[in-house]
């Protein structure tokens, strides 16, 4: 396993998991911002951990982050519509 990938783990193998809270920590949007980004599928989706708590897995939003830059790079190749 690669450093990376092993800090989206936990010390039993489990996948980490963080709050919404942690997660707009990492992400600059607003919370409702991110309510509709994960609806439309831009964001990787939520897992319901309770009846009033969610949880995102870590490493799912690195990847997002990831791959924001190929999202970019694709999107300067398009004709402007213009």
């Amino acid at each position: 396993m690669s450093e990376q990938s092993e800090l989206n783990y936990t010390d039993h193998g489990l996948r980490q998991m963080i709050s919404v809270g942690d997660v707009l920590k990492l992400v600059p949007v607003s919370r409702s911002t991110l309510h509709r980004m994960v609806k439309t599928g831009r964001f990787p989706q939520s897992h319901e951990l309770s009846p009033m708590r969610i949880g995102f897995f870590l490493d799912e939003i690195v990847e997002w982050q990831e791959n924001l830059g190929f999202f970019k790079s694709v999107g300067s190749d398009m004709p402007s519509s213009a």
